[in-house]
């Protein structure tokens, strides 16, 4: 397995000018493509920003993404990194699959790249000390598989497209998954 990433940029305007923007994403590219190479990724999972065109910008060419995806009134930007693992052999065929499906969509990546699982899922933020090498490991793996799993459910409570192209996504069950997890931990719900 090669563990990849990338970060898809929407654009402010036409079938993302909503606040369902990252679900539409999510339904026209990741959906698809996680259903025609099932069966050749381990895992996978994604979160929405958005964020001011100086934001965070590590894990793309941030100058390869064409202006009309920053929004010209409050400089900020609208992306989804898009992060898996998947079977060696058939990385290019997922990434020219994705490519096509972002392209058709109007939305803009400026690569693929290797995703750093270890530094990112195993890292500060989501480990205290002792951080170990076989901690940060363990750690990462558990983490992946936690994300893989609300990224599944998020698919499996897609709704859409309505009658504008939109997704939505039906919000029951990650409240009581949240509070499932909140009051394991003891955290206030």
């Amino acid at each position: 397995m090669i563990v990849r990433q990338t970060r898809i940029f929407a654009p402010h305007e036409g079938l993302f000018a909503h606040s369902l923007w990252a679900e539409t994403v999510i339904g026209l590219i990741i959906k698809p493509v996680v259903i025609d190479f099932r069966t050749k990724l381990e895992w996978f999972w994604f979160t929405r920003y958005f964020q001011g065109s100086n934001g965070d910008i590590d894990d793309c060419v941030f100058f390869n993404i064409p202006a009309k995806f920053i929004c010209p009134s409050t400089r900020c930007h609208k992306s989804i990194r898009f992060r898996y693992a998947i079977d060696d052999n058939t990385r290019e065929g997922f990434e020219g699959n994705c490519r096509e499906l972002i392209s058709k969509a109007g939305c803009a990546i400026s690569d693929f790249r290797d995703y750093p699982i270890l530094a990112d899922l195993g890292g500060n933020r989501h480990i205290e000390e002792p951080r170990s090498q076989e901690r940060r490991e363990r750690r990462s793996l558990l983490v992946v598989k936690n994300y893989h799993s609300i990224a599944e459910l998020i698919l499996d409570a897609l709704i859409g497209p309505d009658n504008q192209g939109r997704f939505s996504i039906e919000k029951t069950p990650f409240y009581t998954f949240r509070h499932i997890l909140c009051n394991a931990v003891g955290i206030q719900d």
